[in-house]
Order: structure tokens, then sequence, then C-alpha cells
């Protein structure tokens, strides 16, 4: 893949981190500390649950592996090892990029580019049996690199713009018409109506409301307990506000951080025709994101690709 297939995702302070086009991403899709606090991202280059070659999203020279000690997983072909992967800034050398999930083909002193392949991805016990291959990346003080917690504040390449508050924008759809687009026996993969999404550029996700204001939301709901909104103009925005998504309210934003609202979600529930679902894990693109759906127990669906099932908020 070539760097002209990638976007810059991450573009601040000498700092650039670019993703392929054709890839999702995640920023509070996860319960760990660094992805409630809005200080890392997951690349997923593919959603089903088959290891691929990840491809580097930075530039810079390998500075350090180790192989760590994972949990064991409690579903078939995952390993109970993760790798660590240090990279320094081309750009700032106060500045290091750490991976995890990726089983390395680099080595130390090795110089990489955006699109060099890194490695081929893992899935271990702190993956959930649902949970797709991906490279989780956060940015580091030098002085500062492994731990689970710190990191630094990063922000989305994006474009902010002035948005107008409009009391008659709601959604309302008893039932949200899901397309189905790959059908696996952990987890759903869907599309919603176009209506259902926000852009704001280049960023496509799934649709949210505060203040009578779009936002995107982006979290396991009600999987994880915190997520994250990606806000146009957060100076318009008090904690406190309330989250709806298709007219339910599904949350609370707890605190601000530039782009970033955090999110207390409320213990909402989903059904798909009917029968109710674990819940749903939501993603961000450069296109109309795919939905994932989580049943409580594998094959409990099976669909016709392309077909149109019916998602409720039940709470």
């Amino acid at each position: 893949m070539s760097r002209s297939e990638f976007y810059k995702i991450i573009n601040m302070d000498n700092i650039n981190v670019s993703i392929p086009q054709n890839s999702h991403f995640t920023i509070g899709t996860s319960p760990y500390y660094a992805h409630q606090y809005g200080l890392a991202m997951d690349i997923y280059q593919d959603l089903s649950l088959e290891n691929y070659e990840a491809l580097s999203p930075i530039s810079g020279k390998v500075i350090k592996i180790k192989a760590l000690i994972a949990p064991k997983p409690k579903f078939r072909h995952g390993i109970n090892k993760d790798y660590l992967i240090l990279i320094s800034n081309s750009n700032n050398p106060d500045v290091v990029f750490k991976i995890l999930h990726v089983n390395p083909k680099v080595h130390v002193g090795q110089k990489v580019e955006v699109g060099d392949i890194l490695g081929k991805t893992i899935r271990n016990g702190y993956f959930a049996y649902w949970s797709s291959p991906h490279l989780h990346l956060e940015i580091r003080p030098f002085k500062d690199a492994i731990r689970a917690r710190g990191g630094k504040n990063f922000s989305l390449a994006i474009k902010n713009e002035h948005q107008i508050a409009d009391p008659k924008n709601n959604l309302q759809m008893e039932k949200i018409p899901v397309i189905i687009k790959a059908v696996y026996p952990e987890f759903l993969l869907g599309t919603f109506p176009n209506n259902l999404y926000y852009k704001i550029a280049p960023i496509f996700g799934v649709k949210a409301k505060y203040n009578n204001l779009n936002c995107i939301v982006d979290g396991g709901i009600p999987i994880y307990k915190n997520g994250i909104a990606l806000l146009q103009n957060n100076n318009e925005t008090n904690s406190f506000n309330e989250i709806y998504l298709n007219d339910h309210k599904i949350g609370t934003l707890l605190g601000l951080r530039g782009q970033f609202g955090f999110i207390k979600f409320d213990h909402v529930r989903f059904s798909l025709n009917n029968k109710e679902i674990r819940g749903i894990s939501l993603f961000l693109a450069n296109f109309f994101p795919f939905i994932k759906i989580i049943p409580f127990n594998k094959n409990e669906f099976s669909f016709n690709l392309n077909s149109t099932q019916n998602l409720m908020i039940i709470s």
C-alpha cells in the first residue's frame, strides 16, 4: 500500500500519524485507561477476526521491542503474549510512539516509514472474544514511554466549524434499520441509514446530539462504561450535557478536553429484531463506518448479506 493511500489523522506539534484510507479507527471503544481518557487510538485495517500484516501509521526508528505476558484468552486462536514496539518520532525527539498488539517483523535500529509492515496483529486475553485485531497506538513522552497510564494528549486533524443549534434536529426512529454487511459467529457488521451518520471533516461516525448540536459518538454501548464524543465546537458545551442517540438519552458528558467530550454511558439496552443483544461497538472512518452488533451468545443470528434488520434502543 503506497503512502498516497494513507491520510493524516493526527497532525500537530511535529507529530504526524497517518492511517489507511479504507481503515476504521476508534478512540473510545475500549475499557482500558488510555482509551477512556482519549490518549490512545486503535487502528483496524480489517474488522474480521483474522490477523493481518499491520502497516505503520508513523515514521521513525525502532528503539525498543519487548515481549510481554498477557492474560490467557478465553477464545480460540488467541495467545497469552503481547508485544511492545517503541518508535522514535522523526520530527520531535522528546516524543515516542508506543504500539501494542503486533508481533514485530521489524528490529531495533530499523527505520520505518508510513505504510511499512511492522508485523502481524495478534489477539490475546486483553481482547474480548468479539474484538477485532488492531494496532494500538499511543503518543508518549520519551522519558515515560512504557507505562499503561499517562501519555500525551492529542487532537485529530479535523475541521472545526461553527454549528447553529437546531431545536428541530430530532432523529426519532423507533426502529433503526441496519443493513447487514458481514456475519460472524461472534458479531454482525452493518451500516445505519445515512442520516444517522455525521461528518466532522474528514471523519464520519454515528450521529449523537447534545444541546441540540450534533457530535459523533465513539464507544461500546453499554459494553463499556465510558466513551468519547467528537465535538465540533466545545465552546458551546458544558459538562453534564446529556447525550442522545436516535432521540434516546444514552449518557452524560462528564468532562471536556479539546475536541473530546468524555461520556458516562447510561445502562441502555439494545435489541435486534426484538431480541436483546449485548450491545454495539462504534467506529470512526473517512467513510460511513460499520457498526458492530454483538449478541449475548455466538451464532444467535444468521442473516443474508445486504438484508435489512431492525435495531432498537429499549432503555
